[in-house]
């Protein structure tokens, strides 16, 4: 009976080994973009801080965009999870939705700090329109800005808004909710007085300056 002769070389790995490369590379870069910076960050640094050749990494990702789009498209979701409200909030009036997704939103990222560095590391990158990539259309981010939008949207035509623009509306709302976890991570050495007061009232007057 023939018998199958094994070729040499390494033996294949398991799905498992594969997702563990993966992960330890997805850790090695998030470092190196956090602490070097995106631009600075290349294909091989990341090969030589996983310990193996430089062709290799391109086995798991096509390029550093393709970590990139993996780091964003994780956050996204983790966001969208963090902030989406409730079939019993979604029954309230929108200014209440509203303020549930500002007050989420700014403490997701109070509570995520790794994630907003690499966004401070990352966020100036433009990506080529051709690579199909887009922070923003990434499925967690935007459902996030759908509701957002149907709500701001909801208020203008209940007269509730005093600025009939949606988006100017909602990029307002999306400026005060980066500043204000903006500022804790910027500011550190300030003598902050109760930080649970101090988001409530940024978000509420926030609102209170858009409504007629």
């Amino acid at each position: 009976m023939a018998t199958t002769k094994r070729k040499p070389g390494r033996p294949s790995l398991s799905e498992t080994q594969k997702q563990e490369i993966r992960s330890n590379i997805i850790e090695i870069a998030r470092e190196l973009f956090v602490n070097e910076g995106y631009e600075s960050t290349s294909m091989r640094k990341i090969a030589a801080q996983a310990g193996f050749a430089p062709t290799k990494i391109y086995y798991y990702f096509e390029n550093k965009k393709a970590i990139l789009r993996h780091f964003w498209d994780d956050i996204s979701e983790d966001l969208w999870n963090f902030c989406k409200p409730s079939e019993e909030v979604l029954a309230r009036a929108p200014l209440d939705i509203i303020r549930y997704l500002m007050n989420r939103n700014v403490r997701y990222w109070l509570e995520n700090p790794k994630s907003y560095q690499l966004g401070i590391a990352t966020q100036d990158h433009k990506v080529d329109n051709s690579e199909n990539f887009d922070v923003y259309a990434s499925h967690g981010t935007r459902q996030y800005i759908d509701l957002m939008h149907h709500s701001v949207e909801r208020c203008i035509n209940e007269g509730v808004f005093r600025i009939n623009d949606m988006l100017i509306v909602s990029q307002i709302i999306g400026l005060s909710v980066y500043g204000i976890y903006g500022a804790f991570y910027s500011l550190p050495t300030v003598d902050w007085q109760n930080r649970e007061k101090l988001i409530e009232n940024a978000i509420e007057n926030t609102l209170l300056g858009l409504q007629k």
